[in-house]
């Protein structure tokens, strides 16, 4: 989340924001809780929701404007309205702004984290982290949103438009989930995550509500905690993280996502290389025998782990 807010891609900013988003997820499953459990299944498809959603925004807006670049785009709402209203909705969603579905799941989140039975550095630290983490998705969130579609005109290399119809339809589809779920969720969602939180939780599944409002509690504080701080931490920077000339975080020894993959790829691939060199033939026989001695170790190590029961 914290690299999310520095970048200038707009790609980039999304894939390390679901970077983040699963991290949240992971850390749910970690808690050993049939609720926490409830909860990430619920943010799954929430998540799947907005960032589908958003992803395919970023499309159009390549596709219209020629860019990605968020430096270059300025101003975009009054060429792209449409378009620019739908993904101002999905970014509100994933900073988890209520009556909208990233909210419900992101109180869920944060009812776990306060809720938990640790040790008090735990007790203490994980809810603070986790309003951490919400401060900066509201940051990416309003880089996204308003750097985005407000401001001065844009400087890309096409002079944007909306685009056909047809194209923005499944970004339609997308956000009016996030809202019927954000403002219906056990009427429109509830069925769905039951089925799908069932296996996950692996028996009964724990009582739990999808209520819009659960009164004023210590979650909810967290969320206007985590919006608050968000909105303030984008005011005072926000122009600073658009004018960035690099999208390296700082604090992260230059840590760069892509150049971490590639890397790892790029070793990957030399080591296929080497052992292909080292094992490969171009004769049947040999490739015949691999397959078959690979395939009785592991029918003899099945076998040692589960014995064989007649």
């Amino acid at each position: 989340a914290y690299a999310a807010m520095f970048q200038n891609d707009l790609k980039g900013l999304l894939a390390y924001s679901t970077i983040s988003h699963l991290g949240l997820i992971t850390l749910l499953l970690g808690l050993n809780s049939p609720l926490a459990a409830v909860a990430a299944v619920f943010h799954m498809m929430n998540h799947a929701t907005f960032k589908a959603s958003l992803f395919m925004s970023v499309g159009i807006i390549d596709h219209e404007t020629g860019t990605r670049d968020m430096r270059r785009l300025d101003g975009l709402f009054r060429s792209m309205p449409i378009t620019g209203t739908l993904a101002i909705v999905a970014c509100a969603a994933m900073a988890g702004v209520p009556l909208l579905n990233g909210f419900l799941s992101k109180e869920m989140f944060f009812a776990e984290t306060v809720f938990v039975s640790a040790n008090p550095a735990i007790e203490f630290g994980l809810p603070a982290l986790a309003t951490l983490a919400g401060v900066f998705a509201v940051v990416y969130s309003l880089r996204f949103g308003h750097d985005v579609f407000f401001g001065d005109r844009p400087d890309c290399p096409r002079e944007p438009h909306e685009p056909v119809h047809w194209m923005r339809v499944p970004v339609e589809l997308l956000v009016l989930a996030c809202i019927v779920v954000g403002t219906l969720p056990a009427w429109s969602v509830g069925p769905l995550l039951a089925t799908a939180a069932q296996p996950v939780v692996g028996g009964t599944l724990p009582d739990y509500s999808l209520a819009v409002w659960h009164g004023f509690n210590t979650p909810l504080v967290m969320s206007l905690i985590a919006t608050a701080g968000g909105v303030a931490v984008y005011l005072l920077f926000g122009r600073r993280l658009k004018m960035r000339e690099h999208s390296l975080a700082p604090g992260l020894f230059g840590l760069n996502g892509r150049r971490v993959f590639e890397g790892l790829m790029a070793a990957l691939s030399d080591a296929a290389r080497r052992l292909a060199r080292g094992l490969g033939t171009r004769r049947l026989q040999p490739q015949l025998l691999w397959l078959i001695v690979i395939a009785g170790l592991a029918g003899l190590g099945s076998a040692l782990v589960v014995p064989l029961s007649w």
